[in-house]
């Protein structure tokens, strides 16, 4: 196995200026790009975008530089409260077709959608696919999942003119 080579020194700098020249692209739909300077206890960087999203207010990706790759993560929805094996066998057989990005539980059980890509690989243009990636199958997912998971309170809203 060929593993990603390590990010240099300038990484963190050159990803913000990736995702700076990327939400250029974005108006109206982006809300907002978060980044702190300094790293985690682990050493890893983190930028939070925010996007208006279609079936759900806010699309919310993180991105992590970690030693060798970038890792993007985004909450689809919070723990199923209900009809459990119903949501898994939906995300497990949805998630076969996923490209860029696929599912998994994330913390407190929540179904968050991921990807890992090499730091070195992360350009405008493919940034652009991971974000479209994320937001398009939350659209596509998020009222599926929350309808059969939280069914007894989340109501499918009308769709935006």
């Amino acid at each position: 196995m060929t593993r990603a080579p390590l990010a240099g020194e300038d990484a963190p700098r050159r990803l913000d200026q990736t995702i700076a020249r990327w939400a250029d692209q974005w108006p109206g739909t982006l809300l907002g790009v978060e980044h702190r300077d300094e790293p985690d206890g682990a050493g890893h960087h983190h930028w939070l975008i925010r996007l208006r999203g279609t079936e759900r207010d806010t699309v919310t990706l993180w991105l992590s530089l970690r030693q060798r790759t970038v890792h993007v993560e985004c909450e689809l929805a919070p723990a199923p409260g209900e009809r459990l094996e119903e949501v898994y066998r939906f995300c497990l057989a949805r998630n076969r077709a996923l490209r860029e990005v696929h599912l998994a539980l994330g913390p407190e059980d929540g179904l968050y959608l991921v990807a890992e890509v090499p730091a070195g690989e992360v350009t405008v243009e493919r940034l652009d696919e991971l974000v479209g990636a994320t937001v398009a199958s939350v659209d596509e997912l998020y009222p599926t999942v929350m309808a059969l998971g939280h069914g007894a309170w989340f109501r499918r809203r009308p769709p935006r003119p």
